[in-house]
């Protein structure tokens, strides 16, 4: 019975802590997101590079290489995500379709709707998107977190980084993961946890270069 009582009285104090007396601190963007500088994901097959930011969105130019199959079939909760071939044919998994965008060709994908981006051709793609800024600054935290190893890909690892994350990181995959409400609920509960083991926020080792 002891221990239940302090698992309970753990998990109380720590999201109260966690969550509303010292919630984690946001990195001054103008500064972390300066023009020229890009974040990388083997895992994914992808480079970011920072145009610029406007209205809290971040603008990059996303170089997709030749036969990636870049991030996992996902869905935004908040926002619609824009994509603007600059060159070569992206191929997107809309829902259930497959759309090819051609060079000078935009797709807008709105919130809550399955998609993919990837690279069938034997030819880089390079897309211009924009995203919101607390979404952008964690895909570049969790990129080289990702590529370290690839145990940080999968639970409990991976669930502990977004757990800190929380809801900046509005990114929720829809195939071999919980159902989105399960996944909010774990990365809300696992934050202290997270956070007492040493899982960051902000990883100076991080910084797009």
């Amino acid at each position: 019975m002891w221990i239940l009582t302090f698992i309970a009285v753990y998990l109380v104090v720590g999201l109260i802590i966690h969550h509303w007396i010292f919630p984690v601190k946001t990195p001054d963007y103008a500064t972390y997101f300066e023009s020229g500088k890009s974040f990388s994901s083997n895992l994914e097959g992808l480079k970011q590079t920072v145009v610029k930011m406007d209205k809290g969105m971040l603008i990059t130019d996303i170089e997709i290489l030749p036969h990636s199959n870049g991030p996992v079939p996902h869905v935004h909760e908040h926002f619609d995500e824009t994509f603007t071939v600059k060159s070569g044919t992206l191929s997107m998994q809309y829902g259930n379709e497959i759309k090819k965008i051609s060079s000078g060709q935009t797709i807008v994908i709105p919130k809550n709707t399955p998609h993919k981006p990837f690279n069938e051709t034997d030819s880089p793609v390079v897309v211009t998107s924009e995203m919101p800024l607390d979404f952008a600054y964690c895909l570049s935290q969790i990129y080289p977190f990702w590529d370290n190893n690839l145990a940080n890909t999968k639970p409990p690892k991976v669930l502990f980084q977004l757990a800190v994350f929380g809801n900046k990181f509005d990114s929720y995959p829809t195939l071999d993961a919980p159902p989105k409400p399960v996944l909010k609920t774990l990365k809300f509960l696992l934050a202290p946890t997270a956070r007492l083991i040493g899982y960051k926020f902000y990883n100076p080792a991080y910084l797009p270069q």
